[in-house]
């Protein structure tokens, strides 16, 4: 008995369906690219649940008439190319003839539509036809004003294992939103509106410019910031904006990047991009780019991923020139506003080659003088004895430059350290006196508390301690039950959202109130703040609203219109503890009084983890006894 078959056409549908539709965000993708290529100036876009229960995408483009639109739901029937020779030179966005009959198999899709051209002649009916699981359920002639409508409901209804892996309402949606804004950025003479279970997300009028688009989306804030990009070389243009270094984002979403017209995500274009900031920017952080590369249609390759995000190209080394040229000339050209942006740090005079310190600490004390100049410093917390008679009159300062330096006894007299293994190799140090309660010595470059004890020595990190601190401050206060204290903002003060961030924020603005903010929708993409927990009185409510959006971003277990479990809950609370312990800590730089350096170490002593703050950096750093004995070859 023959063991290969050929598979049904309806399971054959469904498995070339699961390439092009993986989510809500894909069926989205594939509408809105269909109304651009009809030319449309208005797209307006509904989704609930996420997208998972309807999607419906209208426009007011050039339409379909009857016979076009039943072509439509066939397999690999579309209007955009008819030879080979068109392959190689695709200018519109879909031209595979998939998307319709895809989606079509895996949901229930409803398309009204009319032809411009019919409709322009005088014929006032159009099309109105429903598919079920592939399937002409019905067809029937409508009055239908212009453009086409699609809606699609229950995707993946009848592949339930594909269903089950659909994210939580708030994660879809926010891959909805993120696809809208991209494609509002890239096509600014085109009116977007995208709504939500009745609240709009994103709503942008056509506009004349990029440049005004960005405004319109991503905020005054972000708009200011942005440089011009255009440069153009061996057939390759470089359009577009990218931020001031200043303007730094913590994922690659802040990369907006387009190939001729054509969302993308391409690994070329990224490093480029990473590259001109090398120096600039921290390698975790990402600029906010804003990029259009736009070359011969038959110097790429699109057709490489059914989903048509990736694409190939033919020389690649000199789009990734031009994209990395472009964007250092942006930022050359505006120099003058880099400087006035950048902190003005004191040089210290170079140390003459006789007085470089030679051994451990060589490389490091260079960098610091470079980086703080004289302020270059260990920070006694108490008044130090001096050094034994016939040691010189040194002594150990408030604000002493010691690091690094060489103790010399003087000619006249002292006792002279011997060789190894000479009289003094086998005496070890008393530590008898010292108690199990560190005894704190003082800052290290206003950054560090250094701190002894009868195991050694320990370097803290001011910043993260206190970021621990704060944090398990605010999970107790949370875990409690009790009312989260909150502090009332003198001004209430109103954050710009972008829309992928609104989507979020629409859906915890409970759980936010019920946590010490008082925060309110105010407009489309505006958020007013009004109060912030008592933790973070003193911070700017801004920077946590946004961290906290962009980590909730990536928490599955936020479900719109439904109860959190407890153990949802203590995800969102604990998120909420991080943005806050993280923004109200003590930064480096900042000096300490040696109360405060004392309080520091004792509090942080006393948490259940005083060795990594909540992201996992470590916050002690310690050198036992037995390996200061050994670096002194004392035993």
């Amino acid at each position: 008995m023959a063991k290969v078959r050929i598979l049904p056409k309806v399971l054959v549908h469904q498995i070339a369906a699961g390439e092009i539709v993986e989510r809500p965000a894909s069926v989205a993708k594939e509408l809105v690219e269909n109304s651009l290529d009809a030319n449309s100036t208005r797209i307006a876009v509904s989704v609930e649940d996420g997208g998972k229960s309807r999607i419906q995408v209208s426009d007011d483009g050039i339409g379909m008439s009857s016979e076009d639109a039943r072509l439509a739901f066939e397999h690999h029937a579309t209007s955009k190319i008819a030879s080979f020779d068109d392959l190689r030179e695709i200018t519109t966005l879909g031209f595979r003839g998939e998307a319709l009959p895809s989606i079509a198999s895996i949901s229930r899709i409803r398309l009204k539509t009319i032809d411009q051209e019919a409709l322009e002649s005088g014929l006032s009916l159009g099309i109105e036809l429903e598919y079920e699981g592939g399937t002409l359920q019905d067809t029937r002639e409508i009055a239908w004003p212009r453009g086409t409508e699609v809606t699609v409901d229950d995707l993946f209804f009848n592949v339930p294992v594909r269903r089950k892996f659909l994210k939580t309402t708030s994660t879809e949606l926010s891959h909805v939103s993120r696809l809208i804004t991209c494609y509002a950025l890239a096509y600014p003479e085109v009116e977007f509106k995208l709504d939500h279970a009745d609240k709009k997300i994103v709503d942008v009028s056509s506009v004349r410019s990029p440049q005004e688009r960005v405004f319109q989306l991503l905020g005054e804030k972000v708009a200011e910031s942005m440089v011009p990009l255009e440069f153009e070389r061996e057939g390759v243009r470089i359009k577009g904006f990218t931020s001031l270094p200043h303007e730094q984002r913590n994922s690659s979403h802040s990369l907006y990047l387009y190939v001729n017209g054509r969302m993308v995500r391409d690994k070329v274009l990224t490093h480029a991009i990473r590259f001109a900031y090398r120096d600039l920017i921290p390698s975790s952080s990402f600029p906010v780019v804003l990029l259009f590369v736009e070359l011969d249609p038959a110097m790429i390759d699109v057709n490489v991923h059914p989903t048509k995000v990736e694409i190939r190209f033919r020389q690649s080394q000199i789009v990734h020139s031009a994209i990395l040229n472009s964007i250092e000339k942006a930022l050359l050209v505006n120099r003058s506003t880099l400087s006035d942006l950048a902190r003005n740090i004191p040089v210290a005079e170079p140390v003459p080659a006789s007085h470089r310190p030679g051994g451990i600490g060589r490389g490091i004390e260079p960098y610091f003088r470079r980086r703080h100049g004289d302020t270059f410093s260990f920070r006694s917390s108490s008044s130090p004895p001096a050094f034994p008679t016939g040691y010189g009159n040194s002594s150990i300062q408030g604000s002493a430059d010691v690091a690094g330096s060489e103790i010399l006894p003087q000619e006249s007299g002292g006792p002279v350290g011997t060789p190894f293994g000479g009289a003094h190799a086998d005496d070890i140090p008393e530590t008898a006196h010292l108690g199990s309660t560190p005894v704190v010595l003082g800052q290290f470059v206003e950054s560090f508390v250094v701190a002894v004890d009868r195991e050694g020595v320990m370097v803290v990190d001011q910043h993260v301690a206190h970021e621990r601190i704060l944090y398990d401050q605010a999970h107790r206060s949370f875990e409690s039950g009790k009312v989260v204290p909150s502090q009332r903002l003198l001004l209430p003060a109103t954050i710009e959202l972008t829309p992928e961030q609104m989507a979020i924020a629409h859906l915890i603005f409970d759980h936010l109130n019920a946590n010490g903010f008082e925060v309110e929708p105010f407009g489309t993409q505006t958020l007013l703040v009004r109060g912030v927990p008592a933790l973070a009185k003193n911070v700017d409510p801004k920077g946590i609203i946004e961290d906290l959006l962009d980590e909730l971003t990536t928490l599955d277990e936020l479900r719109s219109g439904s109860k959190l479990s407890d153990r949802s809950l203590r995800r969102v609370q604990e998120q909420i503890a991080i943005s806050l312990a993280c923004r109200a800590a003590i930064k480096i730089n900042t000096p300490l009084s040696p109360e405060k350096m004392r309080w520091l170490l004792d509090t942080l002593l006393q948490s259940e983890n005083p060795y990594t703050c909540p992201h996992g950096r470590p916050i002690i750093l310690r050198l036992d006894i037995e390996e200061i004995l050994r670096g002194f070859k004392r035993i």
